[in-house]
């Protein structure tokens, strides 16, 4: 027996859209990233895997709507959906809000990508008052402002990742179980390394683009029964991705 796992990173949201930091500000999905979530459903559909059991997103909107859009398109509206901070967007600390492009040029390439893509690249950390905060909404009313990150680096997403994902996560795998994760790309890309134990180097180099899934078959052992991880729309894939890559250089990207 052996679970399935599909990872979404949301559709393109309105900042994806302005090529912005986005994080943990609460950002809704633009038109192009709804039609990505249908999309998403349909490939999901006509991969052959059997329909979710379960989903998990995060508690920002963008993730939530694509969760949404792509249960009701399958029609599996009923079943369960837990939302948790733990899945949210990296923290992006001071960078939130700001343009990538007018980043790279204050700070220069070498910052820039430390900040974006470097394992351990922990941006400035946000302070009380900033613009966004955003660690100090309602939604977290539930959590300790002190348990919440006011900047991260992947290494810190994936530290407060995984104690939620092998304790809510890997039991419905076990189970044979169908589990959807609609999420954000720091988050994928934080999974993809811990399953497939990519180096801190070559995670780097690795670009999740909007709103087309991998789908990951896991041994009794919870361990993928392939070398690579696998998308759905190969082809499209490695082109959004490699858009991904660019952001920041071109002023006017389109996806984040």
């Amino acid at each position: 027996m052996t679970g399935t796992l599909i990872l979404v990173r949301h559709g393109q949201s309105l900042w994806n859209k302005d090529n912005l930091f986005c994080g943990w500000v609460d950002i809704k999905l633009s038109e192009t990233g709804r039609e990505q979530a249908r999309h998403s459903s349909r490939l999901i559909s006509e991969s052959g895997y059997v329909q979710p059991d379960v989903c998990f997103t995060s508690r920002l909107s963008r993730a939530i709507e694509t969760a949404n859009i792509i249960l009701e398109e399958m029609d599996v509206q009923y079943v369960d959906v837990f939302k948790t901070w733990r899945l949210n967007e990296r923290h992006y600390g001071k960078l939130q809000g700001e343009s990538k492009g007018h980043i790279l040029e204050t700070y220069g390439e070498e910052k820039y990508q430390f900040w974006r893509r470097a394992y351990d690249g922990c941006p400035p950390l946000s302070e009380k008052g900033d613009k966004y905060y955003s660690i100090d909404d309602r939604r977290y009313l539930d959590t300790p402002e002190s348990e919440l990150p006011r900047g991260e680096s992947l290494r810190m997403t994936l530290q407060r990742l995984l104690p939620f994902y092998t304790s809510e996560v890997d039991p419905r795998l076990k189970k044979d179980q169908t589990v959807l994760i609609v999420t954000h790309g720091s988050i994928v890309r934080a999974l993809v390394k811990y399953l497939y134990e990519i180096s801190d180097e070559a995670i780097s180099k690795v670009n999740i683009p909007n709103g087309i899934p991998i789908a990951i078959k896991l041994d009794a052992d919870l361990k993928p029964l392939t070398s690579e991880f696998e998308y759905l729309d190969p082809e499209r894939a490695k082109i959004e991705a490699a858009k991904v890559a660019r952001q920041g250089y071109e002023t006017n990207s389109n996806t984040k």
